[in-house]
């Protein structure tokens, strides 16, 4: 497995400092626009850009013998890259955004407390009350774990990302929505067919059940009008999730538990997932249209007919 893990992003907004509030509200440390878990505060970057867009992807392989093979693969597809300061860098020819790729460690993140519980038959919380009512703060995202992104070439975009610079693909819905995995995580890269290029979504992980849930009610609280969907639980994927709104428009999803695949030969991907049942186990059973048409849609597709078209 070359890739191992999704570094992080840069976004693209028109005013940084509203991320920055936020990023600091929901619980992620760091500043001057770098913001991320304790210990890696620059999971995400924000630039100053004339509309919302997703500028950068950064990923990590295992080896420097890593990034030669990478860049065989991305010139036998007609894709340029160029190695400096240890890392290869390229610019996705259909979306515009940047891609670097950098040798890292396989790791990931460390341990996290477990709450105890009461399940039937094994009762683990004996005189305590839950543990989500008496610790004395709530519990803060640990990683960003995967982003959504449209785009206008689907077949271009898979053929990158897959021949070019090795992600997997874990499940299809609806013959060209590509669940694709740089990790393994179900998922890091969904990629689905959109007008132009632009950031559907980005996910924080969160330790269980009760931290998604306490987190996006204080968000809602504190923020009307910022619910997209949730809580529930994907059938892709298999994670729970709440999907909300940040201040600058893009959709970011709160989710714990997903699916981890470290047979690749015992997995058995499915494509035909249809997309009137691939939504929820439980909760809303559809998925919201504003999903496929976000309320700023004219604003992305004329910022990217001004600056990319």
């Amino acid at each position: 497995m070359a890739l191992h893990r999704l570094l992080g992003i840069d976004l693209g907004v028109p005013d940084p400092s509203t991320l920055d509030g936020f990023y600091q509200e929901i619980g992620f440390t760091g500043g001057d626009h770098h913001w991320g878990p304790e210990g890696v505060p620059g999971q995400i970057v924000v630039e100053e850009a004339p509309y919302r867009q997703l500028l950068e992807m950064r990923l990590a392989c295992e080896s420097d013998e890593d990034l030669a093979v990478i860049a065989k693969n991305l010139e036998g597809i007609g894709v340029a890259s160029e190695s400096r300061e240890g890392k290869l860098h390229l610019a996705d020819p259909v979306n515009k955004w940047r891609v670097v790729v950098e040798p890292c460690e396989v790791a990931d993140i460390s341990v996290q407390p477990q709450r105890e519980i009461n399940r039937p038959g094994e009762r683990n919380r004996l005189g305590k009350r839950p543990g989500v009512m008496v610790e004395p703060a709530l519990r803060p995202p640990r990683r960003l774990g995967h982003v959504v992104v449209g785009t206008n070439d689907i077949l271009a975009t898979h053929k990158l990302y897959t021949e070019g610079l090795g992600f997997r693909i874990s499940d299809i819905v609806g013959g060209l929505g590509f669940f694709t995995r740089c990790s393994p995580d179900h998922h890091n890269l969904l990629m689905t067919p959109a007008p132009v290029p632009y950031l559907n979504h980005y996910a924080l992980e969160h330790d269980d059940i009760d931290a998604v849930c306490a987190a996006a009610t204080r968000y809602l609280g504190a923020h009307e009008g910022t619910q997209i969907a949730g809580p529930g639980r994907h059938q892709i994927g298999g994670n729970m999730f709440w999907y909300l709104r940040d201040p600058s428009g893009t959709f970011f999803e709160y989710f714990a538990d997903m699916d981890r695949i470290v047979d690749e030969e015992a997995w058995a991907i499915r494509e035909d997932w249809p997309m009137d049942d691939s939504w929820s186990l439980w909760g809303e059973k559809n998925q919201p249209e504003v999903f496929f048409t976000p309320d700023d849609m004219e604003e992305l597709i004329a910022g990217w007919n001004k600056y990319h078209g």
